[in-house]
């Protein structure tokens, strides 16, 4: 059974201009919410008029203005009901209007599944919490953001707040899906970064901080600064490496030794 919001904003869609379909407005809506909320968030100058004119584009397809003044009561239903937790908003309207492409592997997995599925990839989260400050998570197929959801209501379930103790990189290929799951993330409360890119070929289009990014940020700085650190050094130790092997085959020391050195 659908939730009674998810209910009233499929409602509202059936009250546009019948000259789209259902699943078209509901991808400007998603496109038009993501780049009111991600201009709002974004620390880049550039970034901000890019989204402003995508925005004012998608406003651009409605010739009925009374549509897009819809938006802001359908925006509030999605805000109020993602921000109190406990639901995949998004994912749960993609599917109930057709909104998901089966093709690209896109299905809707029950909050229910994914919060299950949350609680048992925790593991340790809690010990690693008191013991650094936060968690990082990785979810290289984000889809509408539904499990990322889930594990920020886990961890609060334990007294831990997502903006404060975890930071999360989402990665989604889709366009559209992008859309979504940033809309889900952000609204949360969730610090980290949503992606539009490939995870295997690790091509990036698009990326946007969520609005609780400079909360964690504030509050730990950047969290990877441990893991950059120990490439720092390891990329300076093997340039050290390097360069005496490069002083060893300029020097007079025996051939039998400088050819194992030139081998290697």
């Amino acid at each position: 059974m659908a939730h009674p919001a998810v209910t009233a904003f499929v409602r509202a869609l059936d009250q546009f201009d019948r000259s789209k379909t259902r699943t078209e407005i509901f991808r400007l809506f998603c496109e038009m919410a993501y780049c009111a909320l991600a201009k709002r968030a974004s620390p880049f100058a550039d970034q901000q008029d890019r989204l402003e004119a995508e925005y004012m584009a998608c406003v651009g397809r409605f010739p009925n203005k009374d549509d897009v003044r819809r938006m802001p009561e359908m925006m509030a239903t999605a805000i109020k009901a993602i921000a109190g937790g406990g639901i995949d908003f998004i994912g749960q309207v993609a599917a109930e209007i057709g909104a998901l492409d089966a093709g690209l592997g896109q299905f809707f997995t029950p909050y229910e599944v994914s919060r299950l599925m949350a609680e048992m990839s925790l593991g340790d989260a809690a010990a690693q919490i008191e013991a650094q400050g936060f968690i990082t998570v990785s979810e290289p197929a984000a889809g509408a953001g539904g499990m990322v959801l889930a594990l920020a209501d886990a961890l609060e379930a334990q007294g831990f707040e997502p903006a404060r103790h975890i930071w999360v990189e989402a990665v989604e290929l889709s366009r559209s899906t992008f859309h979504m799951a940033y809309i889900q993330i952000s609204t949360r409360g969730i610090a980290g970064r949503v992606i539009n890119g490939n995870s295997l070929s690790l091509e990036t289009y698009d990326r946007a901080f969520t609005a609780a990014a400079p909360v964690f940020y504030g509050l730990h700085g950047d969290p990877f600064a441990k893991q950059k650190d120990a490439a720092r050094r390891a990329a300076q130790a093997e340039e050290e490496a390097r360069a005496r092997t490069r002083e060893l085959l300029r020097s007079a020391a025996p051939v039998q030794a400088r050819a194992v050195w030139q081998y290697d």
